[in-house]
This record gives structure tokens, sequence and C-alpha cells, in this order.
């Protein structure tokens, strides 16, 4: 199944998720705002159960449509039933699975080629039941389940989460026979102490999203978010190695949306990562 939007292992288009936008504008209110600032790539982060509903997708089908945006990945609020997929109770997983379908429904209405996925959560080693002999097979079968929708299950590096080492995502490749792909996400490759360039390494040629942050060291394990150009990340070395892996899939920028004073502020870096990432255009320049 082809995900990819990009060819020739270089990007030619950097997005921008609805995330960033949370709480401050409603997402069918931030699709019209997206698009009226001339980008045409969108994460949709559904926030609640009302955005899975079929009348709700099919509001926001009809924003994507006019406001000129393409919904590339749909990514639920995860700790909402994603966990539950895992569970070793037959009616929480049940349950569980009638969302992730639900959410699988949304994504292939609105057009999207792939779904964000945290997974499994770890709960700081608290959580049982997730040997990974056990929930690798879970975990291709739900990638085998979005492939029937069109999708791409795209497990993504999460601090609190099973994949959050680049160790495990090479054992989970093991184990499910490369039917899963991946969102590499930096900011929370750091907050896990981890290289984002290492889970480059690790599963970089199953890549199919990666979400854009910058950040400081504020201590001994501590981190201070920022919007990318602030901080440390080297976005010349990130686009270099996700090059040098054959990498044909969009960015977008993901920040907290505390993280900025206003609208104009979360474009005006959308345009340093657009320049930093982007395809050279024939004059030498990013768009």
């Amino acid at each position: 199944m082809m995900v990819a939007v990009l060819g020739g292992g270089s990007f030619v288009e950097v997005g921008i998720s609805t995330a960033s936008y949370f709480n401050r504008m409603l997402i069918e209110d931030t699709v019209r705002d997206i698009g009226a600032h001339g980008v045409p790539l969108a994460e949709l982060f559904l926030n609640t159960f009302s955005e899975y509903d079929p009348a709700f997708t099919e509001l926001l089908a009809a924003r994507l449509a006019e406001s000129g945006v393409t919904a590339y990945s749909v990514h639920p609020m995860s700790t909402q039933f994603e966990p539950q997929l895992f569970s070793i109770h037959p009616r929480q997983r049940a349950d569980a699975m009638r969302l992730f379908e639900r959410v699988l429904q949304a994504g292939r209405r609105l057009g999207a080629r792939c779904y964000v996925m945290h997974g499994a959560a770890t709960l700081s080693g608290a959580a049982k039941n997730l040997e990974i002999e056990r929930i690798a097979p879970v975990f291709a079968e739900l990638s085998d389940m979005a492939a029937d929708y069109g999708l791409a299950l795209a497990l993504e590096n999460v601090s609190y989460c099973v994949f959050c080492s680049p160790e495990y995502g090479l054992l989970l490749r093991e184990r499910t026979g490369d039917r899963l792909h991946y969102t590499l996400d930096v900011k929370q490759a750091v907050r896990s102490g981890h290289d984002p360039l290492r889970y480059i390494e690790a599963v970089g040629d199953r890549l199919v999203n990666v979400h854009l942050c910058d950040y400081e060291k504020v201590g001994e394990g501590r981190f201070r978010w920022l919007m990318p150009g602030q901080g440390a990340c080297d976005f010349a070395a990130l686009r270099q190695a996700l090059c040098a892996h054959g990498y044909a899939g969009p960015a977008f920028l993901e920040v907290y949306s505390d993280m900025y004073a206003g609208i104009d502020d979360l474009y005006a870096c959308l345009a340093f990562c657009a320049a930093q990432l982007e395809e050279p255009t024939a004059g030498g320049t990013a768009r």
C-alpha cells in the first residue's frame, strides 16, 4: 500500500498538525484557518469521542474540501481507548476495537493516508501484560485492520508507551514482519532520553510521518519545549538522516498551543520548517 505523498527521498511539503491549535480553535475552524494561510497539508488531531462520529466526519470533510486542505493523517486522543486495544479483558478490548474502527472509518472518509497511534501505555513501568511476545501480534492485527481501510498504521515513539526506545522499534519490526509503519516525534524522542536520529536508524525505511518541535536542556533529564528554530534540534541533520533512509513522506509542525503567542508566530515557525526541510525550488529556495 502506498502511503507516501512525496518521492525521491526529499521533502517537497511541510504541513501542520491541528494539535498545534489545541484549545485555541475547534478542529473544524482550525481547518479553515490552515487553508486561509495557504497550507495544503494537515494532520488531523481528533480530540474526543464526538469527533469520531460519522456526522462530524462529514462536517470535517466538507471543511477540508472548501478550505483546500488535504488530510494526510488522523491522530485520535490515544489515552481514551488505545491502551485498551492491548488489554487482556475481553470487554475492554472489544469496546476499544469498536472505537478504533470508528476512527479508521473517519480516516478513510477524510482521505487520510495513515493513522498515528501511540499504542500500549507503560504508565512508567506499572502496566502489566505488555510483553512483546503478546502484543506484537496485536500490532500486526491492528495494522492489517487499518490497511483494510486504506490506511497505514503509523506507530509513534512516545515516552510513556511501549515504543519509547529505538531498540524496541527494531524488536517490533522483527516480530510483526514489517507490517507496521512509524511516526517519528522529535519531542518524544528527546523526552525518552534518545537522539531522534537513532529512531531513524532503527525504523527509517518504514517511516511515513514526522512530528516537528524543538527543545533545550534545562537540567538533568529535563527539557523545555520550544518552537522549531529556537532550540537545540539540528534540522539539517534531521533532513539528511531522513533522506539517507529514502524518506518519502511529509513532516508536520506539532507544538503545544501554549508555546507561541499568536497565530502569526505559528506560521512564521512553519515557514522556518519549510525552509529547513523542503526540497529547494529551481531558484534555490524552499517555498
